[in-house]
């Protein structure tokens, strides 16, 4: 017997545009809090293979594995597209039923608007980099 495949969602209002960032994530009309922007499945990658630009796109979402090293997600589809602000209007779970990272919003966001999360502090502060 095949298993159904599910569809991973993206939301049909949002498109990667280009901003002062490089890219970034946009809406095509409003949104209200609490709407899923997008499904994205991930790769685990050990944290001693991550160096340069790549670990500027790793997510630390699991602590350890069995060996005790350190486990970074490299998250695909447009997740690594978010830019960052204190200020940020969407947020990320890890959906661990369906192994997937999750992105919503957190409040309204109008129309054209740039949809951002909130990188935090220790990923800026182990960069020596403060944001802007």
């Amino acid at each position: 017997m095949k298993k159904k495949r599910e569809k991973l969602f993206r939301h049909p209002d949002i498109v990667i545009s280009t901003c002062d960032f490089g890219h970034g994530i946009f809406t095509t009309k409003s949104l209200p809090a609490d709407t899923t922007l997008e499904e994205c499945p991930y790769l685990r990658i050990n944290a001693d293979e991550c160096a340069g630009t790549l670990d500027d796109y790793v997510f630390n979402l699991e602590s350890s594995e069995d060996n005790g090293s350190e486990v970074y997600s490299l998250v695909l589809g447009w997740g690594s597209l978010f830019n960052h602000s204190y200020k940020h209007n969407t947020e990320y779970w890890h959906d661990t039923d369906r192994d997937l990272i999750v992105f919503h919003t957190i409040k309204k966001v109008a129309a054209g608007k740039q949809l951002f999360v909130n990188y935090g502090k220790e990923w800026w502060t182990s960069r020596d980099l403060t944001p802007e």
